[in-house]
């Protein structure tokens, strides 16, 4: 598996999800260019996003969701309970944090965070153990 050994800071989602960590994005058939990228190549459900193609967003050409007057709004609080239950991740932490320090520190906070402590290879958030050498690192799932 080809794994980056830097995140992409063009992988962060408008809704504060890091596409770097994304089973899509890490896999290597039929490799997935995150939510910033190109339209042409992404799966139907990805096209079909309610907050990237979320009406205040683009008529006010918000780059994130917490430049939004109604952030946290219904969609991104629904998209935070599933992610912390399923993923042990929440979009409105990593919001809040691109908010408070910025793309980059967020970026590199997460890259620690997702950094398998058995291999040093980066960690899929939508899987239960690591890609590359199977430690397990979320039992919830």
């Amino acid at each position: 598996m080809n794994v980056p050994e830097y995140f992409d800071l063009m992988l962060t989602a408008p809704c504060g999800i890091n596409c770097n960590l994304c089973y899509a994005y890490l896999r290597e058939k039929n490799h997935w260019p995150g939510c910033r990228g190109d339209d042409r190549i992404k799966m139907k459900s990805c096209l079909a996003c309610k907050i990237k193609n979320c009406e205040k967003m683009a008529k006010d050409e918000y780059h994130y969701c917490f430049e939004c007057e109604e952030y946290p709004c219904a969609r991104i609080k629904h998209l935070d309970k599933r992610y912390r239950g399923r993923y042990g991740t929440s979009v409105i932490e990593n919001l809040n944090i691109i908010q408070k320090f910025g793309v980059k520190a967020f970026v590199k906070i997460d890259q620690t965070r997702w950094t398998c402590p058995e291999c040093g290879r980066i960690l899929c958030m939508h899987k239960p153990e690591c890609l590359t050498c199977g430690y397990v690192w979320n039992v919830s799932v």
